[in-house]
């Protein structure tokens, strides 16, 4: 006799076809699909029934861009307490940066995430290689030995500043089928910037950091792409013009992918004029017209992802005066509630659309088998309420860190079950079914 847990009137949201059915999806004891839509046995006894009439699901979905400190920052971040973060945060796998201390620029690094993963983190976690030694900019890392132990890419944050350099590690990508991810920006056109340049950072007296500076950046790594081959994945686009470099790149047929962080969907150079430190990023936080652009860029599918960006930090780093505290936020916790807001509340996105940046589009670009909501598999997926509203509390966090900007916001969106490998790791309490 098998017995099931069925979780049923779930509307199943499939960005291939574009759809959201109500679906009933049987799981059994090892977590496996063993029905959809009906009990497969007549002796088969249900141990559980999850009603989520009004509920969406969504499988695999990816945050893929999140600094976790670990090792060397566990004041700020583990990968146990990131892990802690996803599974309330609805987010069932992360792919981490290599800015850690010592930096993953090895193969032995890469199988030490791996390995404290599996000790540490119920969420699995893929880890970006460094693209050079030490993220120095001199010489390449061990591109290949890094991918061979489970590098999904490979990033030093910005693009290298040695142009052949940068040539020869596009070339690698393409042998190794692994993106090289930059953070485009001109070193000497944002230096000392702390904020977008502009009319709010002349008013604040604040040293900004022009739009220039990431399209520069961006068009000579365009150009290295269309010359020698690659591929090249920009993470976050935060600027109109950046936006439409990417697009034309694209009608060439470049290998060229892109994305963007929900903080730059949310909030614009504006929010600075408190001096409130909590708003420093980097890119920074742009204008109006920017946060315009990159709607249109992910309505049109200029923008393939959307990943949180998240970069944690002490209070100590944060809450100091503006120009010294330190670039980055909490991200993971808000992750899922500030999309749907953001772009489904506000903007009346198709859900399958933000399936399509969440989950296809990073497991494409990442090359991550991982499967769907299908019989005889063991499906990673998130239960969504998009109607609810609740308050952003940063005190309840997940995360070590407990600086966002969401921060006694009211968000739609949140996840209610998180379900990796057929098996519920995480529900709100109170019970919702």
């Amino acid at each position: 006799m098998t017995s099931l847990t069925a979780i049923i009137n779930g509307r199943l949201v499939d960005p291939v076809t574009n759809t959201e059915d109500i679906t009933n999806i049987f799981l059994d004891e090892t977590g496996m699909v063993v029905g959809l839509g009906y009990v497969p046995e007549e002796d088969a006894v249900t141990s559980e029934v999850i009603d989520l009439k009004g509920k969406y699901i969504i499988s695999n979905i990816i945050d893929s861009h999140v600094s976790l400190r670990e090792p060397g920052e566990e004041d700020k971040e583990t990968l146990a307490t990131a892990s802690k973060a996803a599974l309330s945060g609805g987010i069932t796998l992360l792919i981490s940066t290599p800015d850690t201390h010592p930096i993953i620029d090895t193969p032995e690094m890469v199988s030490f995430i791996h390995g404290r993963r599996k000790e540490s983190s119920l969420v699995p976690i893929y880890p970006l290689g460094a693209l050079s030694k030490n993220m120095s900019g001199l010489e390449l890392a061990e591109l290949y030995l890094m991918s061979d132990a489970g590098a999904v890419g490979f990033t030093d944050g910005n693009s290298l500043e040695h142009t052949g350099l940068m040539r020869h590690a596009l070339h690698y990508s393409s042998d190794l089928d692994r993106p090289v991810i930059i953070t485009p920006e001109d070193p000497l056109l944002s230096q000392n910037g702390v904020m977008n340049e502009g009319s709010v950072s002349t008013v604040l007296g604040l040293k900004g950091i022009p739009a220039e500076s990431e399209e520069v950046r961006l068009s000579r790594d365009i150009k290295l792409l269309e010359r020698f081959g690659g591929f090249l994945h920009v993470f976050p686009v935060t600027t109109r013009a950046t936006v439409d470099l990417i697009r034309k790149a694209k009608a060439r047929g470049l290998s060229i992918t892109c994305g963007t962080a929900p903080h730059y969907l949310m909030f614009d150079e504006s929010d600075i004029e408190g001096y409130d430190p909590i708003y420093k990023c980097r890119p920074p936080l742009r204008t109006r017209d920017d946060i315009e652009a990159l709607i249109e860029g992910i309505s049109d599918g200029t923008i393939d992802i959307l990943a949180s960006h998240h970069q944690p930090h002490t209070i100590d780093g944060k809450r100091t005066d503006f120009v010294s505290a330190e670039y980055g936020m909490s991200g993971i916790d808000t992750f899922l509630p500030s999309v749907i807001t953001a772009l489904v509340h506000r903007r009346a996105v198709p859900l399958p659309l933000i399936a399509k940046l969440l989950s296809t589009n990073p497991k494409r670009i990442f090359r991550l088998k991982k499967p769907g909501v299908a019989i005889n598999t063991k499906p990673s997926f998130t239960v969504i309420d998009t109607k609810t509203e609740m308050s952003v509390d940063q005190a309840g966090f997940g995360s070590k860190s407990k600086l966002s900007p969401f921060h006694g916001m009211g968000l739609v969106g949140w996840p209610v079950m998180t379900i990796i490998d057929g098996k519920i790791l995480w529900r709100r309490t109170p019970r919702f079914c």
